[in-house]
């Protein structure tokens, strides 16, 4: 299997963990009260800030980061229109616990790690844009507008930057020890994920069922 094709495959169990997670099924279906949602929001640029700091600081030296992330990348700057929208104020937030964890995970990864974790949240951007569709209305939000742009960053874009994402994956051309380190980044985000949802339920005493 190339590169893509375990990362796929061997964190799939992991994938539909995350995405069956309740509080995502809630978002999904328009269930999810606005105030977590911009609760999830807010947890989400603390992770991404730590992140793409690190990216930023490693493409400096790494060739496949240089490589592979590009500027429009970055989902900082979409974060903070969305929590604009959403009269939340970006500087004080608070981070949960799952989210601590999950940052203290990124500050300690090795360079092919933190790309397996931008692939993770760079993945995601796929099933995101159907997101945005099914909750615009029930938010009051226009598609590819502020209050929407980290589920949708790319709008009609979203396929061709996923393939262009996926050619420069491939065209590292990683060694086997660098494919483990990939699948042990993608493997901590996507456990540390499911550890930020699960905070954002417990922190305002929601009730999500499973079902």
């Amino acid at each position: 299997m190339d590169i893509m094709e375990r990362l796929k495959t061997e964190t799939a169990a992991l994938h539909h963990k995350a995405e069956s997670h309740p509080g995502q099924k809630a978002l999904l279906k328009g269930e999810l009260p606005r105030e977590r949602y911009a609760e999830q929001l807010a947890q989400m640029l603390v992770v991404h800030r730590v992140l793409e700091r690190r990216l930023r600081e490693l493409s400096a030296t790494d060739e496949n980061i240089k490589r592979v992330v590009t500027e429009e990348q970055y989902q900082e700057p979409y974060l903070l229109q969305d929590l604009t929208v959403m009269d939340m104020d970006a500087s004080g937030i608070d981070p949960a616990p799952g989210t601590t964890a999950l940052v203290n995970e990124i500050e300690r990864a090795t360079a092919a790690q933190i790309l397996g974790m931008h692939y993770v949240l760079e993945g995601s951007n796929n099933g995101g844009k159907y997101i945005a569709m099914a909750i615009a209305k029930v938010y009051g939000f226009a598609p590819a507008q502020p209050g929407l742009l980290y589920l949708d960053p790319y709008g009609p874009d979203q396929r061709d930057n996923w393939t262009r994402f996926k050619d420069a994956m491939l065209a590292c051309g990683f060694s086997d020890a660098d494919s483990d380190e990939l699948l042990a980044g993608a493997e901590v985000m996507f456990n540390g994920l499911c550890g930020v949802f699960d905070d954002l339920g417990a922190s305002r005493g929601l009730t999500l069922s499973a079902n």
